[in-house]
């Protein structure tokens, strides 16, 4: 059971926050805090989620497994028994960092040693802290999965491999990047006026609050890009907390951005539960929220050179003659289309020949190409379309699939209704594509502004 949460620790590339203590290591010139909070009192619940399920389980990629049998090899060559390393996964872990961009999306792998390799490169300015009761073993263990060399300094201290130092305090194993990063961290422990958790009062919630998934970012540090270029924007904001639960199946994550400035979202109706399902992507967002439709449509076409930035003003043009953007595609196909919902724009045939756009009257669309890549562009009803699926593949799929709206999840899909953005994934659908696995698992991912706060919410079942 240990292990199971162990292993979805690393998968889940976020860190979080259980008691209090673990956080007086962080130096107050810090500005990324990570805690994972006791583990073992969230296995039930974790297991229920059937995309850590399938991570986890042999049934699916087995990375308990393949942890298991990692530690067993760990006991037969070294003798150090497997309950040194369970221990410290077990229990509080925390990770914080200075002038370090955390990307949570680049931390996501199916490779087990990609987060050895992870802890083995962390940079200067970086620490982790186990809270354990095998503080003098521990690094020994530690060495062995990361497969680097191991020497006793003295007074509590080691050296792995070139440039991770460790020592101990208390009950807390720590881990950094430097021996300057390790002197702090311990130092900062023992001197209130020197710990970021006493100068800024946002840590109070997360103290008070039960969250498996929990922590703090000052601005630029954190960041959390998804497939389409949606990622969080605190280039305005004062500081980011972000906590997490488990629950009924679902992992629920918020992330709360302080800003400088006051938003509010506005509550509007969409139509994208109109749309087929023949995709494992749905991106919504209304058109008054430019810059994030031109940010979604650069990410997408950025192999479309050099003619993108005629493109991107040619979607800019069509964006101001419709209500919404809707992004729908295969992710492992790169299949994928901008539908512009409500079209009412003059002078498109005008607006697509600038782009060098060929009509075909009998299949009723424009085509653009450019190198290995062909876009066409066309009507459906009150929308305008362009992509990279012909019409004739879309209108067939108009006349013979459901709709979104029939899945049970849209329903939870559906009640956003205030948002900057929204994105329906179908990781099931994805994961079926590329191994083969058969799982239920979905994701939604949305973003809105309410005073001074900008929030970011994920669900992920």
């Amino acid at each position: 059971m240990v292990l199971s949460i162990t292993l979805f620790m690393m998968l889940s590339e976020v860190l979080i926050f259980g008691s209090s203590e673990i956080f007086d290591f962080v130096h107050k010139d810090y500005d990324f805090v990570l805690r994972i909070s006791k583990n073992v009192d969230w296995y039930t619940e974790i297991n229920k989620v059937p995309f850590f399920s399938f991570t986890l389980n042999r049934k699916g990629l087995g990375f308990e497994d393949s942890f298991i049998r990692t530690l067993e090899d760990m006991k037969y060559r070294t003798g150090i028994d497997p309950e040194v390393v369970e221990d410290a996964l077990s229990k509080d872990i925390i990770f914080a960092s200075k002038g370090v961009e955390m990307n949570v999306s680049d931390l996501m792998s199916f490779d087990l040693n990609y987060y050895f390799e992870f802890i083995k490169n962390i940079a200067t300015h970086t620490f982790l802290a186990f809270e354990t009761k095998y503080t003098n073993q521990l690094p020994r263990a530690l060495a062995f999965l990361l497969s680097v060399s191991y020497k006793d300094l003295g007074s509590n201290t080691s050296l792995l491999g070139d440039s991770l130092y460790c020592g101990s305090v208390s009950k807390y194993f720590v881990v950094a990047g430097s021996k300057q990063a390790l002197e702090l961290a311990i130092k900062t422990f023992s001197t209130p006026e020197m710990q970021l958790d006493k100068s800024v009062r946002e840590f109070d919630r997360l103290k008070a609050g039960t969250f498996w998934i929990s922590g703090y970012a000052k601005p630029n540090t954190l960041k959390f890009k998804l497939p389409g270029g949606l990622n969080i924007d605190d280039s305005d904001a004062e500081y980011l907390l972000f906590h997490s639960t488990v629950s009924a199946g679902t992992l629920n994550l918020t992330v709360e951005q302080k800003n400088k400035k006051q938003e509010t979202t506005k509550k509007i109706t969409d139509n994208i539960g109109n749309l087929q399902i023949a995709w494992n992507y749905y991106l919504a967002m209304p058109t008054t929220n430019t810059e994030a439709v031109v940010n979604s449509i650069k990410e997408w076409l950025q192999g479309f050179t050099p003619d993108v930035g005629r493109l991107v003003d040619f979607v800019g043009y069509a964006s101001k003659s419709s209500s919404y953007l809707y992004t729908i595609g295969r992710l492992e196909s790169g299949d994928i289309l901008f539908i512009l919902d409500n079209f009412t724009g003059k002078e498109l045939e005008s607006n697509l020949s600038k782009l060098g756009a060929k009509y075909d009257s009998q299949k009723q669309e424009w085509t653009m190409i450019n190198g290995n890549t062909q876009l066409y562009v066309y009507k459906s009803s009150n929308r305008l379309i362009i992509g990279n699926v012909d019409k004739s593949k879309y209108d067939s799929y108009e006349k013979t699939r459901k709709k979104l709206k029939d899945l049970p999840i849209y329903y939870d899909f559906s009640k956003i209704a205030t948002y900057d953005f929204k994105l329906f994934m179908d990781v099931g659908d994805i994961i079926k594509s590329t191994t083969g696995f058969n799982i239920s698992s979905k994701l939604l991912f949305w973003s809105y502004r309410s005073g001074y706060f900008t929030y970011y919410k994920l669900l992920l079942s």
